[in-house]
C-alpha cells in the first residue's frame, strides 16, 4: 500500500483493532529491526519528534540488507543458474546488476554509521559469494567478477579499506589472510594479486607482525589436517595450496620488516611443495615481483647452500644478475 492508503485504513479502524494490526505487523519484524525500530515507536507515543533522516536511513539499509542476504542464498541455491520457481527466467540474467549495485550502495555507508560493520560483512559475504562463482556455476557465466565489471584485486581491495577503516583485529586480519590466499579465482587473476593488495593495507610493523602471527597460525591448523587426512585425500591440493600461498606472505612481509632471513627459512620449511627444486623456484618467483635483485641472489644462493640443484634458467638468471652488480661495484 502507499502511504495514504495505509492512513485512510487506520483512520476508519477503532482503537482496539489499530492495537492489534500494530501489534501482528510487530511481530513480523526480524530482531535487529525491532531493535532499529523500537526508539521510533517510543518517541511517536510519547509525542516527541521523530528524526526522520535517521529513520529513513534505518529503513533504507535494513532493506538491503535483506535484498542482499535474500540474493545469496538464491545464489548459492543455483537459483540464478538452474531453471526453478523462485526466481524468473527473466530476472536470472539481472544478478550482475544487482550485484554491482548492492556494491555501489554498501560503498556509500559512512565509517561513522551504525551499520558500517554490517556493510563490511555483507561486502565480505559478496565477495566470497563471486568467488565460490568461480569454482561452481552458480551463475551462467565462465568469470563472474569481468560479469560485475570488477577485476577480482580491485574488489578485494575495497574489501581490505572497508575492513581496516575500523580498526586492525587479529581476526579480521586472519580472515583476509584466507580470502587472499584461498578461494575461487577469476580467469584474469591469481592470488599473488590479492595477496600484494593485503600486504599493502598492512601499515604499520605491529600490524605485519601481527599478520605473520595469524598466518602461521593458519599455517599449523592446515598442515594438522593435512597429516589428519593421510596421502590420498582429495582435498589435500586445495590445503596445501593454501599453505603454500600463507608461507608465501610471511616471506613477503618479513620482507617488508626487513628481516628476510626468517621469512625464507620458514618459507622453505613449512611449503608443501613435490620437492626443493620447485621450492626455490617458487620463493624466487615471489621475490621477483618485488624487483629485488640483492635479494633474489641471496636466496639463489641460500638455495645452492642446500645443496638445490636450480633449473637452468633460474642459473642463467644468476650469472646475469652477478654480472650487472659487479658492473655496478
Amino acid at each position: 500500500m502507499k502511504i495514504q492508503e495505509l492512513r485512510k485504513l487506520l483512520s476508519a479502524s477503532d482503537k482496539e483493532r489499530l492495537e492489534k494490526a500494530f501489534a501482528e505487523c510487530y511481530k513480523q519484524l526480524r530482531k535487529g529491526q525491532k531493535e532499529e525500530i523500537d526508539p521510533v515507536i517510543v518517541d511517536i507515543l510519547e509525542g516527541r519528534a521523530i528524526d526522520k533522516k535517521k529513520t529513513e536511513s534505518t529503513v533504507s539499509f535494513e532493506e538491503l540488507e535483506q535484498q542482499i542476504e535474500g540474493f545469496i542464498e538464491n545464489a548459492y541455491a543455483q537459483n540464478y543458474f538452474a531453471p526453478n520457481r523462485v526466481i524468473a527466467k527473466s530476472q536470472r540474467p539481472k544478478w550482475r546488476f544487482m550485484v554491482k549495485n548492492y556494491i555501489k550502495e554498501l560503498e556509500k555507508v559512512p565509517f561513522e554509521s551504525e551499520y558500517y560493520p554490517r556493510a563490511v560483512k555483507l561486502l565480505s559475504d559478496i565477495y566470497h559469494l563471486i568467488c565460490a562463482a568461480c569454482n561452481y556455476y552458480l551463475f551462467s557465466t565462465e568469470d563472474p567478477f569481468r560479469s560485475i565489471g570488477w577485476e577480482q584485486s580491485n574488489l578485494f581491495e575495497l574489501l581490505v579499506k572497508m575492513t581496516f577503516a575500523s580498526g586492525y583485529t587479529r581476526v579480521n586480519i586472519a580472515q583476509l589472510l584466507l580470502d587472499a590466499t584461498g578461494g575461487g579465482l577469476s580467469r584474469e587473476s591469481l592470488h599473488i594479486e590479492q595477496e600484494l593488495v593485503l600486504l599493502g593495507g598492512l601499515k604499520t610493523s605491529d600490524v605485519k607482525l601481527m599478520a605473520i602471527e595469524e598466518a602461521k597460525k593458519l599455517i599449523e591448523g592446515k598442515t594438522e589436517k593435512l597429516m589428519e587426512r593421510g596421502m590420498h585425500s582429495n582435498q589435500n591440493y586445495y590445503l596445501e595450496e593454501v599453505v603454500n600461498e600463507l608461507c608465501g606472505m610471511v616471506l613477503l612481509i618479513s620482507i617488508q620488516l626487513g628481516e628476510p632471513e626468517e621469512g625464507i627459512n620458514y618459507y622453505f620449511k613449512h611449503t608443501r611443495m613435490l620437492n626443493r627444486e620447485i621450492t626455490l623456484y617458487c620463493a624466487l618467483d615471489l621475490i621477483n615481483i618485488i624487483e629485488n635483485d640483492d635479494l633474489w641472489i641471496k636466496v639463489y644462493e641460500y638455495g645452492v647452500k642446500k645443496r638445490i640443484k636450480p633449473r637452468d634458467c633460474l642459473k642463467d638468471r644468476y650469472e646475469i644478475l652477478k654480472k650487472e652488480k659487479e658492473s655496478k661495484i
